[in-house]
């Protein structure tokens, strides 16, 4: 009763750098290309994405492109891919794919928590895949194993319709729901936060009901595999593992390994990409000094200026022209720049004190009056335009 999974997450295909002439999608392809690779060497049962696909609700043609391409690649590896959608993907475009996936090839897209199709099957010379009230049940035939899987797309209080305790006690219902059918292996896989989990600076982590993690009980007791997405750090919390995203996009994760989790017959493993460029942190006093200093090799950077000052237009321009496409990201720091509130802190906040402790942590100084003015006046028009 062997079992091999590949395990993915947070792929954000589509991602732009603002404010940078960098462009990732070609190397989310090349990255896209590794993983295919892999699943070609590893040869795994099932292979699961665990959201964010895609970066935005209307991603490119182009980042829409590379997914359908890259799960057609997949399934033609001999595994069954199955996909949840995160909180950075749109269920409904998700589920426009459906019907000329679902049933027709080894590929199941979950994107909404209450999917009311009964009747999909697929089935091949290696697969029977059924749907068994709230799980996914997976015959592999060659292996004589039968798995059972959970799958449950970004489970947000807005996309529940629930709020608080309401919202905790509909969560720890859906995942605590185990199969009832005999099975050998009960999978799950979801985009969450556990709490206790690490962040990294890049995951869109608050809601707007203030409810930003999910309690570490609340995961299924009797899965032999918790396969998660969100979090953007390859670790294991308790029987929890996040596979991590697939590239550097925050200068917090610069450091971090990147690539896949493998799990095989109950032993967790990690692939390190190879083929992923390397990105540079370099620091200058100012944006002028990063101008004259600009390295003229073929690395990618990312750039820290410790001057906020030293902005201006012109500045900008000569430093997206001194680096080209090789900026991958620049930001004004400091050195001594206080510690990130912590969500507890935060919840205490009004809108106000959130603004100024975001603007600090941006440009480490508090905003004028005029740009603190700015934004209440534009947090009221936004107020009365949805109200």
């Amino acid at each position: 009763m062997s079992l091999k999974i590949l395990h993915t997450s947070d792929w954000h295909l589509g991602k732009v750098f603002k404010e940078t002439t960098f462009e990732l999608l070609p190397i989310q392809r090349q990255i896209m290309d590794e993983i295919v690779d892999i699943t070609r060497k590893e040869k795994p049962n099932i292979l699961l994405i665990a959201g964010d696909i895609f970066d935005t609700y209307n991603p490119s043609f182009e980042a829409e492109k590379i997914f359908y391409e890259t799960l057609s690649r997949l399934s033609e590896q001999n595994c069954f891919v199955f996909a949840v959608a995160g909180n950075h993907d749109s269920p409904d475009k998700l589920q426009i794919s459906k019907p000329l996936i679902a049933g027709k090839h080894s590929i199941f897209i979950k994107s909404t928590t209450f999917d009311k199709s009964k009747d999909i099957e697929f089935e091949n010379e290696t697969f029977k895949f059924t749907l068994e009230n709230s799980f996914l049940k997976l015959h592999l035939k060659n292996e004589g194993t039968v798995i059972a899987l959970k799958c449950l797309p970004y489970l947000s209080e807005v996309r529940l319709g629930l709020a608080g305790d309401e919202y905790l006690k509909k969560v720890n219902e859906l995942l605590s729901i185990e199969p009832q059918f005999s099975c050998d292996y009960f999978i799950f896989t979801s985009h969450l936060f556990i709490a206790g989990a690490q962040q990294s600076g890049s995951e869109r982590i608050f809601q707007i009901g203030g409810i930003e993690y999910i309690p570490i009980d609340f995961l299924p007791k009797s899965a032999h595999y918790i396969a998660l997405g969100h979090l953007h750090r390859h670790q294991k919390i308790g029987k929890a593992i996040y596979s991590g995203s697939i590239y550097p996009f925050d200068l917090a994760e610069i450091e971090h390994k990147k690539g896949v989790s493998l799990w095989k017959n109950g032993e967790p493993d990690f692939i390190e990409f190879n083929k992923i460029p390397k990105i540079r942190k370099i620091e200058f006093d100012s944006l002028q000094e990063a101008v004259k200093n600009a390295p003229e090799d073929d690395a990618y950077y990312y750039v820290l200026i410790k001057n906020p000052h030293s902005y201006t237009t012109a500045s900008i321009d000569a430093l997206l022209k001194a680096y080209r496409n090789r900026l991958v990201n620049w930001q004004f720091y400091a050195p001594d720049i206080p510690e990130e509130i912590s969500i507890p802190e935060l919840r205490s906040l009004n809108e106000e004190e959130m603004f100024i402790e975001f603007y600090r942590a941006k440009l480490n100084k508090k905003p004028s009056q005029d740009i603190l003015s700015l934004f209440l006046k534009t947090l009221e028009e936004v107020k009365n335009a949805t109200n």
